[in-house]
């Protein structure tokens, strides 16, 4: 599951309530890292800090310093998401649904089964990164940053409409998980 920041992917994938379905999350994954020491240590020697808002606004100001911060995480991202859906698999799951924000910036979709994209319009996006707490102007830029929403959607085997109700949204994952499984 991917999408572009602010578009909701966090709230759909909690939405997906089945003993049968294991969820992973990037997000949570690079939050874990930033507490271990020896990525803490690569992140001062590279960026000068280990705190993760301050590397965020670095690495947002040049595509060279998120390359560089990418070098350090991905692999260690990778190598968790792979062990994690290991463990549910072992645990039975019938489904694992990995959710990668950068899902196409990291070249990682041939890694998966199947891509969904959760969508919400640039302006869903700003607004919802503002109310959590995000400057507009580095909402937009980090959106920016990313790969556009209409060149994902085309490499994607399903998409999930989050620009109206959230209900909607979480009906149209429900249908999607149901899919999966059956499939």
């Amino acid at each position: 599951m991917t999408g572009n920041m602010g578009s909701g992917k966090t709230t759909v994938l909690n939405s997906v309530r089945s003993s049968l379905v294991g969820k992973v999350s990037a997000d949570k994954i690079v939050s874990g890292l930033y507490k271990n020491g020896a990525v803490k240590k690569k992140l001062v020697k590279k960026f000068g800090t280990a705190k993760r808002k301050e590397i965020a606004g670095i690495a947002f100001s040049s595509k060279a310093k998120r390359k560089q911060l990418e070098k350090i995480l991905h692999p260690l991202v990778w190598k968790e998401i792979k062990s994690r859906t290991s463990a549910f698999k072992k645990k039975g799951k019938k489904l694992v649904v990995v959710e990668v924000p950068l899902l196409f910036e990291a070249g990682w979709q041939k890694r998966f089964d199947k891509a969904i994209l959760v969508k919400a319009s640039k302006q869903k996006c700003v607004a919802r990164m503002v109310r959590k707490g995000m400057g507009k102007k580095e909402a937009g830029a980090r959106l920016e940053a990313q790969m556009p929403e209409s060149k994902k959607i085309k490499a994607c085997q399903f998409s999930i409409d989050n620009n109206g109700q959230k209900a909607r949204a979480i009906a149209q994952a429900k249908k999607i998980m149901e899919e999966l499984m059956d499939g």
